[in-house]
């Protein structure tokens, strides 16, 4: 009777093997059949004696891959080092256009905003020498030339830019360093109006008459320059480097400037 029993209960167990396989034969059967040849291939490769060497090539495969992602990953690095390096270099190409390319010279803070018009009246203080007037008519014609401004003789009425030249005297203290040859300057009003918002100039431009080195043509054309607009440059080449270089030709820098003012107007 117990032999009977474990019969039974062993052809139970095979009917709920049997019941378990087939509900879960979609899965069951390719893991089978994935492990059946997995084993085969190992117990060929272990009766042929090259079971080592194969797992082995597959770690090489595997390491190769890895590498292969490394050397990749390494390579996206590069580019994109290489890209910031282009970036730095566009970067190097602007700042070489630049120094190249003619910078304005410098404008005062108070011309910075406004909009002259290019035409002025110029007069002379009753102090004024013949040397003096004639180094200032000399700066003139110079900034004349450039066809920016249109500087007549004559006395300014209400909203018309204005220069006024004249001389003063100031002696520099002993042991100073350097002599001031003169001085001038924009003065600018702004008025505002039911017609809108209009600026004019009435401007300086003074020689120091206690040194014979202020008459010249190029310290008149420095401080007509400031009186016009123009600010003190770096540039040795710019009429409005602050040391008298003796230069009286406005460079492009210069004249740069000036179109800046006054094409605002045009």
């Amino acid at each position: 009777m117990l032999k009977n029993l474990m019969r039974g209960i062993k052809a139970l167990c095979l009917i709920g093997l049997v019941l378990f396989g087939w509900r879960n034969y979609d899965t069951l059967a390719p893991r089978a059949a994935a492990l059946y040849q997995t084993s085969r291939q190992n117990l060929a490769a272990a009766l042929s004696g090259d079971l080592s060497s194969h797992l082995l090539g597959a770690d090489d495969t595997s390491s190769a891959t890895e590498d292969s992602a490394t050397n990749s990953s390494k390579q996206s690095s590069g580019q994109q080092t290489d890209k910031t390096a282009s970036a730095s270099s566009v970067t190097g190409s602007s700042s070489q256009a630049t120094s190249s390319t003619t910078q304005a010279t410098p404008i005062e803070s108070i011309v910075q905003n406004a909009t002259l018009k290019k035409a002025y009246y110029y007069s002379f203080d009753h102090n004024v020498p013949k040397a003096a007037q004639q180094v200032f008519l000399e700066a003139v014609a110079t900034y004349n030339q450039t066809g920016l401004v249109h500087l007549v003789a004559g006395q300014a009425s209400g909203s018309q830019n204005s220069v006024t030249f004249s001389m003063y005297h100031k002696k520099m203290t002993t042991g100073a360093t350097s002599v001031e040859l003169g001085h001038g300057g924009p003065d600018i009003t702004k008025q505002i109006s039911w017609r809108g918002t209009q600026y004019w100039n009435n401007a300086t431009a003074s020689l120091n008459g206690s040194y014979a080195s202020a008459f010249s043509k190029s310290v008149a054309v420095h401080e007509l320059g400031h009186a016009l607009g123009l600010d003190h440059s770096s540039s040795t080449e710019s009429v409005m480097y602050p040391v008298s270089q003796g230069k009286s030709t406005l460079s492009s820098a210069d004249i740069a400037a000036l179109q800046t003012i006054y094409q605002k107007n045009a």
